[in-house]
């Protein structure tokens, strides 16, 4: 389980240590504090494999095509002030002291802006080269990819069909009853799910009483809380990143929302990080972490930029510390 990261030259952070993380995080700050960028560094040091920095590109929305039409400046944004002739340094701490280390940097003399990934498993072992693959490489890859990242974004919607298919890849290890939990959580009448491949894999929720219609119908929060479930009961990589966890999810299903995360995190042994700029889904999370008997421990950690050096820094509360906060109205988010 990740307990520390420190980050250099990566987007908006020239250099940020944080440390204290638990089983679920939650994360706040104001608008560009850095919120998405520290999921997607985590992201990296925990995935780094050719296709990572592809799929940032893709869940930030950034032209394919910029790749061919301006190969040496295609990646400058993912450089601090773009000082692409310095390496990112990802480095993440564990809770049994071991070490890993990714190390990113743009060949920027090689004709095709080749990408250099450098691993290191601990501060004295280096490993040698882990990848040196041309950008258009990494574009073609990443479709085939993007499917197993542990990374949900905040604003891209899954396919119908990769919905379906990662249900059925749930329902295959016996764990697809969870979405029909978490579907109950927003509509208690919900009494069953069902994919179908009849045409485009689809699936199918059905309400007491009446027909089965696809989950399409149901809103966009439900094919959230369903992205969601499915990315943490499938994941093989032991880790769930969620940008803007609140999205869609009415404040009354929030807590008990909470409460299915902190259960299955334990259960499937998997870390969460989540970011958030609701202050119902930050009580929500403070009340859920301070119940009797909780068995799973969280954290919340913000981030803000200092007033005189408009530098980054993260800070950790703990959730007696968090819910103080929240009864006293103090700022929590960044204020």
């Amino acid at each position: 389980m990740l307990k520390e990261i420190e980050i250099q030259n990566f987007r908006c952070f020239e250099q940020i240590k944080i440390s204290g993380f638990e089983r679920v995080n939650l994360i706040g700050g104001k608008n560009n504090a850095g919120k998405t960028a520290l999921l997607e560094a985590i992201f990296l040091n925990v995935v780094p494999g050719n296709t990572s920095l592809a799929i940032l590109r893709y869940l930030r929305r950034e032209p394919s095509k910029a790749i061919e039409a301006m190969p040496d400046r295609a990646w400058d944004n993912l450089f601090y002030l773009l000082k692409k002739e310095r390496f990112i340094v990802i480095i993440g701490t564990d809770d049994n002291k071991n070490i890993n280390k990714v190390e990113i940097k743009v060949e920027i003399n090689s004709p095709d802006s080749s990408i250099i990934i450098a691993f290191m498993r601990n501060e004295d072992a280096f490993n040698g080269l882990l990848e040196i693959v041309p950008p258009r490489s990494l574009m073609r890859d990443r479709s085939s990819a993007i499917d197993e990242v542990p990374i949900i974004p905040s604003f891209i919607k899954i396919s119908g069909r990769e919905l379906t298919e990662a249900y059925d890849n749930a329902r295959l290890d016996d764990k697809d009853s969870e979405v029909l939990k978490a579907f109950q959580i927003l509509d208690p009448a919900i009494e069953s799910v069902e994919s179908f491949s009849i045409g485009e894999p689809t699936l199918y929720v059905r309400r007491k009483g009446e027909k089965r219609l696809p989950l399409s119908l149901f809103g966009d929060a439900m094919n959230r809380v369903a992205h969601i479930m499915l990315k943490l009961v499938i994941n093989k990589h032991k880790i769930l990143l969620v940008d803007e966890i609140e999205n869609g999810i009415h404040h009354t299903s929030q807590r008990e929302f909470w409460r299915v995360l902190f259960r299955l995190a334990v259960e499937l042994d998997t870390q969460i990080f989540a970011t958030t700029h609701s202050l119902e889904m930050l009580q929500a999370f403070a009340d859920v972490g301070l119940e009797q008997n909780q068995e799973c421990s969280s954290a919340y950690f913000e981030l803000a930029r200092k007033l005189k050096t408009n530098q980054i820094i993260g800070s950790r509360l703990d959730l007696e510390t968090l819910n103080y906060a929240l009864e006293h109205q103090e700022g929590v988010r960044g204020e």
